[in-house]
C-alpha cells in the first residue's frame, strides 16, 4: 500500500487521514475491506472508524501522490504494478467505473 503524501489537505485532514492508513496498515482485515472499496466506500469505512475525511482529502492526497511519481513509477501505476489505498490492480479498470 502506498502511504499518500498530502501536504495540499489541511492540517487536521491530514492528520485524520494519517491515521485512518496508520490504522488499516495495523489491521490485516481493514485492508482486505479497504481493498474491495470505491472512493464513496472508503470514506465511509473511514468515518465509521471515526476519520471524517472527505472525498476532496482522498483526491487531493491522491493527486499529490501521482505528481510526485517517476515516469517508471506511473508506468507502473497504468499497468497495475502498483497498489494504493484503493487497492487498485488495473488503474484503467479503476478510471473507467461508474
Amino acid at each position: 500500500m502506498i502511504l499518500f503524501n498530502a501536504f495540499a489537505c489541511n492540517t487536521m485532514a491530514l492528520q485524520d487521514l494519517e491515521s485512518f492508513l496508520a490504522m488499516v496498515e495495523q489491521n490485516p482485515a481493514l485492508q482486505e475491506q479497504l481493498s474491495q472499496l470505491d472512493l464513496k466506500g472508503v470514506l465511509q469505512l473511514a468515518a465509521q472508524q471515526g476519520f471524517p475525511l472527505r472525498a476532496a482529502d482522498l483526491l487531493r492526497a491522491q493527486a499529490q501522490q501521482i505528481l510526485a511519481m517517476s515516469d517508471d513509477e506511473l508506468d507502473l501505476l497504468a499497468e497495475g504494478g502498483l497498489d494504493d489505498i484503493f487497492g487498485m490492480q488495473d488503474f484503467q479498470s479503476y478510471l473507467d467505473r461508474n
